[in-house]
């Protein structure tokens, strides 16, 4: 494994196929966020401390995953703020990736009635963030465009777009439940190309309704790489 600060809060961590196996993780311990991967993500910036002095402040983390090769994938970890509008999503965030479901819904309905929000809106943030559910910020429609373009032809995803004026900023909701590994690789993969960010959706697909404009409601995917 090799280690490089490229910034502020910013680390890159290229690992191959032998570092997961001697590690005990797969590929889909990552997109699924299991309990190995973030054991293994939390060793990995101990020993990037140790390696390349690479020091985190405990504000929120986002960490993308980009497949290079067969025996490479690259990881790279960056430290952001949490403010203002951002709190209750990186509270349900949180809440959405603690591994007893039974303690997360008593957790998360908590948190949300102190918020003042509603049952319902608890249950729909449940529902996106289970699976291979992504959301995917773009800063430009050109970008989205060509992103979506260089993917392989789209195997029975739902998606929208959306375009959130506040921030001139387009985010590309994709559900990839019934898709192929394979699809889902080469999604993030490009992501890393042509996307400002992914993440898992959590709830922000919930803000983006109730703040955002519906740009593609169905088949987002297909019709930009018609364009």
């Amino acid at each position: 494994m090799k280690f490089e600060k490229i910034g502020e809060g910013a680390l890159r961590c290229t690992l191959t196929q032998e570092d997961l196996a001697n590690n005990g993780v797969g590929l889909d311990d990552f997109f699924t966020n299991t309990p190995n991967a973030r054991n293994f993500l939390e060793k990995l910036i101990h020993i990037a401390e140790e390696e390349v002095g690479f020091r985190t402040t405990g504000n929120m983390m986002s960490i993308q995953a980009a497949i290079m090769s067969e025996d490479e994938i690259v990881l790279t970890f960056t430290e952001s703020q949490v403010n203002g509008s951002e709190i209750i999503e990186h509270l349900r965030s949180m809440l959405s990736n603690k591994q007893n479901a039974q303690q997360d819904k008593e957790d998360e309905l908590d948190v949300l009635k102190e918020l003042g929000q509603s049952e319902t809106k608890r249950r729909e943030s449940s529902r996106d963030a289970e699976g291979y559910a992504y959301l995917v910020n773009f800063v430009s429609f050109a970008r989205v465009r060509d992103f979506c373009r260089v993917l392989p032809e789209p195997e029975k995803t739902k998606s929208r777009l959306y375009y959130l004026d506040k921030k001139k900023q387009y985010f590309l909701w994709a559900d990839l439940n019934q898709s192929s590994r394979q699809y889902i690789y080469e999604f993030v993969a490009s992501s890393m190309e042509y996307a400002d960010s992914i993440e898992k959706d959590s709830s922000r697909s919930n803000y983006l309704e109730e703040h955002g404009k519906i740009i593609l409601r169905n088949h987002a995917l297909e019709t930009l790489a018609q364009l």
